[in-house]
């Protein structure tokens, strides 16, 4: 990875923590791009994060190594894992461990994560 992956965050927001953890477990080099939320309903914004939802539209990647842009933090995990973690120190690759944490990552971000914020 020679470019600084580019985040985008925000203050009061949970998500974009949970992808933070990962660069950093990963020792990856990033840019915290910190977005206000006077900026998250200008179409600038919105084109990049279509569920246009103030506080939950973050945290946000750009990768320029490879060229994608992702949204969604469980998303955004699962590529840093998949494209970076190549020890495997974060994950697993054995059946069915590999898959017992995707469902782990899953009730996070759709259960657990939206009722506790």
């Amino acid at each position: 990875m020679s470019q600084p992956i580019i985040l985008d965050s925000h203050a009061t927001g949970l998500n974009p923590w949970k992808v933070t953890i990962i660069l950093e477990e990963l020792g990856l080099k990033y840019e915290n791009k910190s977005l206000e939320l006077t900026e998250m309903k200008k179409p600038a914004f919105e084109k990049i994060y279509p569920n246009g939802r103030l506080e939950y539209s973050v945290p946000a990647i750009e990768d320029p190594n490879t060229g994608i842009l992702l949204w969604e933090s469980g998303a955004i995990i699962v590529y840093l894992i998949d494209r970076y973690d190549t020890s495997a120190g974060l994950t697993y690759t054995s059946t069915p461990e590999r898959y017992h944490l995707k469902r782990w990552l899953h009730f996070q971000v759709s259960g657990q994560g939206p009722y506790w914020g």
